[in-house]
């Protein structure tokens, strides 16, 4: 070390300084080497613990948790689109035609090619009830219907027939539903 440096330290540190540099002096090369190589390993695993470990750690833990954010940012974004729907859905009751026409409406609103009729009396007993008819739509947007479907029109799934209808080939399609789905009005919350 240069002379100066080491004259500006305390003389306690200095007599450590010194019998320190005598002790590596009296050591023989291969034990030199081997604490070389020891305290470059030391330093190493320093540099891990101290600045990528917890860098690492932290990235781990943030991609564990991001599905859960995405799963609970689609829940707020649904709970959004239901509270814009019901803020334009009027408060009255709707009579049979209006809820069949908006059943019709949010089929179509969906890009949902099917075809609504009314329930017979060996399909429900439930006056008003609704059958729609599907062939070979999207599944995915069929989901986000029905999720719609009471906020829009105020009925309710009763009964859901669903299948995966097959192509020409005789193979399943993948994401495509076909079936039928019946529709009762849903039941009047306390307080309306």
């Amino acid at each position: 070390m240069n002379a100066a440096v080491r004259a500006s330290w305390p003389a306690a540190l200095r007599r450590h300084g010194a019998t320190a540099a005598q002790r590596w002096a009296r050591l023989a090369p291969r034990e030199r080497l081997l604490l070389g190589v020891a305290g470059a390993l030391a330093g190493l695993a320093l540099v891990f613990l101290v600045l990528i470990e917890p860098a690492w750690t932290a990235t781990r833990r943030l991609q564990a948790e991001l599905p859960r954010l995405h799963t609970q940012a689609a829940a707020v974004d649904a709970l959004v689109r239901e509270a814009r729907t019901l803020r334009r859905t009027p408060t009255g009751r709707m009579s049979a035609e209006e809820t069949r026409q908006a059943l019709v409406d949010s089929l179509r609103q969906a890009g949902i090619e099917a075809r609504v009729e009314d329930a017979g009396p060996d399909v429900s007993q439930t006056p008003g009830a609704l059958q729609v008819e599907l062939d070979n739509v999207a599944a995915g947007a069929l989901m986000q219907w029905l999720e719609a479907v009471p906020s829009q029109t105020r009925l309710k799934l009763a009964e859901a027939a669903l299948e995966r209808p097959a192509g020409d080939d005789g193979r399943l399609l993948n994401g495509k539903a076909s079936g039928e789905l019946l529709f009762v009005p849903a039941t009047p919350e306390a307080g309306r």
